[in-house]
């Protein structure tokens, strides 16, 4: 029997799509040259339509929509998939290996941008490849840029730098697109990103708009960002330190891994708490391995030694360490001395989706819940004061990628995938 740890970090992969985050102000405590020719064809457009008289969501509570975000569908079976090696990427020291599932004409190419903690071989992603490929695109997708598995790869540098992350997602995009295998099959690209993968897709229009990517974005599509970078990881934190202890591994494990949502009009079989509690706790899992592993590679001596007390005590110490104090005291001090950032202000303006939609094209849009946990209720009505209603589709619940499954969002994704 799997352990309730090896349980719990299970559930981090069938929760949500996951994010990183920008670094707040300080806490003393813990709680603290000419632009490239493009290789695209002309932009399609992207429909200001869709309403929401066919919304077929029912959870209306945003946690639990959140906890059961991936058990609402059938995680379909691809087949015929290719694995190709992109080598030359800018930033990145090793070739990278990526997934494609090729139409037989030239068509335009989805790129599926993943999660914090998210491989290319998720459900959620096994679902999108699906409904790209129906709609009529070439898909490709690889494991997210924040995992050590990824960064042992690139070496690009200490993960949670969203605008530095995003430069190296379009440096792949565009030596995959610009290969001379590849370049004719390709009529356009076209980003669709999910909640940390929404926050990078939202950074490259911006980025085009300066003549820095060698392609032109034809469409994106962010799903389920957070508003704002900074105010998610204030959150995660304090829902960690308010509720988190209240409960021992072994029962977040048995009660939320794996569990189907009650039927409409059943009630609800866990407390708010108990769900703020397990979200926290598969977040920080994985900011636990983040954080070990940052501090071996890039040796930033952050962390005790292992050869002085162990492996095990090194990484309890890491597990200590918040998204708050992670960012602060490692992301951005790294970053500053790479010579990548000036301040810190200029990194959580990566990470808003306020700040990367002004003066994005009608072609870019997004997609979130009113009821996210992870966003301030104020900072969404801001958001939705700024950006234009065929831009930003506000759903009235679904929490957190509770909604992926949807029949509406299927629709939406079929559209947006429409040669």
């Amino acid at each position: 029997m799997a352990s309730p740890v090896s349980a719990l970090r299970r559930f981090v992969f069938a929760l949500l799509f996951v994010f990183a985050i920008f670094p707040p102000a300080p806490s003393a405590s813990e709680d603290q040259a000419p632009p490239p020719e493009s290789v695209s064809v002309q932009p399609a457009r992207l429909s200001c339509g869709g309403g929401l008289e066919d919304y077929d969501y029912t959870i209306q509570n945003g946690l639990y929509a959140t906890i059961t975000a991936f058990s609402g569908f059938e995680e379909p079976k691809i087949r015929d998939e290719d694995e190709v090696k992109v080598k030359g990427v800018p930033g990145i020291e090793k070739e990278v290996k990526v997934k494609v599932l090729w139409q037989e004409r030239p068509a335009p190419l989805a790129v599926l941008l993943l999660g914090l903690a998210t491989r290319s071989k998720s459900p959620l992603a096994q679902l999108w490849k699906q409904q790209m490929y129906d709609a009529g695109c070439h898909v490709l997708t690889f494991d997210s840029v924040f995992l050590p598995a990824f960064n042992e790869r690139s070496r690009h540098g200490v993960p949670g730098n969203v605008h530095e992350e995003a430069r190296l997602v379009a440096g792949l995009i565009g030596k995959f697109v610009e290969s001379g295998k590849h370049k004719d099959r390709v009529t356009d690209v076209r980003i669709l990103g999910a909640s940390y993968g929404g926050i990078l897709a939202l950074n490259l229009p911006a980025m085009a708009r300066k003549g820095e990517l060698s392609f032109q974005p034809a469409k994106v599509l962010a799903v389920s960002p957070p508003v704002s970078m900074r105010t998610a990881a204030v959150r995660l934190d304090d829902f960690y330190r308010r509720y988190r202890w209240n409960y021992t591994l072994v029962k977040l494990g048995g009660d939320l891994l794996g569990h189907k949502p009650v039927g409409p009009g059943e009630a609800i079989p866990f407390t708010d708490e108990e769900m703020k509690a397990g979200i926290a706790a598969a977040f920080r899992l994985d900011l636990k391995e983040v954080i070990d592993y940052s501090d071996s590679r890039y040796k930033l001596g952050l962390l005790p030694k292992s050869g002085l007390h162990g492996d095990e005590y090194r990484r309890d110490t890491a597990g200590t360490w918040t998204f708050e104090r992670y960012l602060y005291e490692m992301v951005y001090p790294y970053w500053q001395q790479q010579g990548k950032v000036e301040s810190i202000d200029q990194m959580w303006s990566a990470g808003r989706v306020e700040t990367l939609m002004a003066g994005a094209p009608n072609t870019v849009r997004v997609i979130l819940a009113a009821d996210d946990p992870l966003n301030e209720p104020a900072e969404l009505e801001r958001l939705r004061s700024e950006v234009p209603c065929c831009q930003l589709t506000v759903l009235p619940y679904g929490g957190h990628m509770g909604f992926v499954g949807t029949q509406w969002l299927k629709k939406q994704l079929l559209e947006f995938g429409k040669p």
